[in-house]
């Protein structure tokens, strides 16, 4: 394979190749980042894909050299990828736009072999400040200390995740109620086949896997086939967190699954702060080991799939409003 293989047309057919099932149409050029771990014959084969000057070792250096607004990729390869470096972390800061993330891993949505983490305590691990930008393959694996409280941090606009997963180390760091794995502050955000969550670590307080913080842009997002894990220890942990301020707002949830393993948990969504969003499951979507999916104070907030249909029973001796997405606001169409 020629050093010379970057932006190559052979590099520009593999990245059309490669990029095709995550929906990127008409990649720029491309960079790759092959991790500190990759040493050897590994490290050396994966050099050989790009120039010196489109080859890193490091995610933000190959993010900082992109132009931005112009479609490019940076290819991460399947191994483990410290931010910062293998001795100290900072928190990787993605503030190009339309300037993609791809794992060189086949089609996964846990523990794919591309992965971003960190060694010292980070408050927030990633921060998408840009738009536009699509992130694909990876496995965020984050926490190393109880003051790790926000994987992904979303405050840019129009940003698509597919075939993730966001993963919490440390359960100390899920008894505060400030933990986030996802926090999501930007308008028209996407995730599709991703996951989020665990069956593994014990969770205690009222911290959620997905919150949405209040920003001037409202947080709308769409869910698609997504899976939301929890292992509860207590009956305080949330799948779904609404922060007060968050404006007018919609979610959208396609054949999502709410899986708590643990304990069980007394509200799937936290609506203290849903003001006039709105949540909408589609008949594919459902909750399985929480008490009731919303507070009787927020129902008509949240949409639920059509009565008498296999989601809505009840099941378990959970309350009538459980599997009608516990039995929120029914509407028939």
């Amino acid at each position: 394979m020629s050093s010379n293989y970057n932006n190559s047309s052979r590099m520009r057919e593999i990245c059309a190749a490669s990029l095709s099932g995550i929906g990127i149409v008409g990649a720029a050029e491309a960079r790759v980042v092959a991790g500190v771990a990759a040493t050897g014959e590994p490290y050396y084969y994966w050099q050989r894909w790009a120039r010196p000057e489109y080859f890193h070792t490091d995610i933000q250096t190959a993010h900082d050299q992109c132009q931005g607004g112009d479609n490019e990729v940076v290819f991460i390869t399947p191994e483990i990828q410290y931010i910062g470096g293998a001795t100290t972390s900072v928190k990787l800061t993605w503030s190009k736009n339309m300037t993609h993330l791809v794992g060189m891993y086949g089609p996964a949505m846990q523990n794919m072999r591309s992965r971003i983490t960190h060694v010292t305590t980070l408050p927030v691990m990633c921060e998408v400040s840009g738009y536009g930008n699509t992130f694909a393959n990876l496995y965020f694996m984050y926490g190393v200390a109880n003051t790790d409280l926000n994987c992904l941090l979303v405050s840019g606009n129009r940003n698509s995740f597919i075939n993730c997963h966001f993963l919490q180390q440390v359960d100390t760091a899920l008894d505060s109620a400030s933990f986030k794995m996802v926090n999501i502050q930007g308008s028209e955000t996407y995730f599709k086949n991703c996951v989020f969550g665990a069956d593994t670590i014990l969770w205690t307080g009222a911290g959620a896997l997905v919150g949405y913080g209040s920003n001037a842009n409202p947080p709308r997002a769409i869910f698609e086939n997504c899976v939301f894990i929890i292992r509860a220890d207590a009956a305080a942990p949330f799948f779904l967190k609404i922060a007060a301020g968050t404006g007018i707002f919609a979610q959208f949830f396609r054949n999502c699954l709410f899986l708590n393993m643990g304990t069980s948990m007394t509200y799937a969504i936290d609506g203290t702060g849903i003001g006039s969003g709105q949540l909408v499951f589609d008949n594919n979507s459902y909750f399985a080991g929480p008490t009731d999916v919303i507070a009787a104070a927020y129902i008509s907030n949240v949409w639920a799939a059509p009565a008498n249909t296999a989601v809505n029973q009840v099941t378990g001796g959970a309350s009538t409003r459980l599997f009608n997405l516990l039995g929120v606001n029914v509407q028939v169409s």
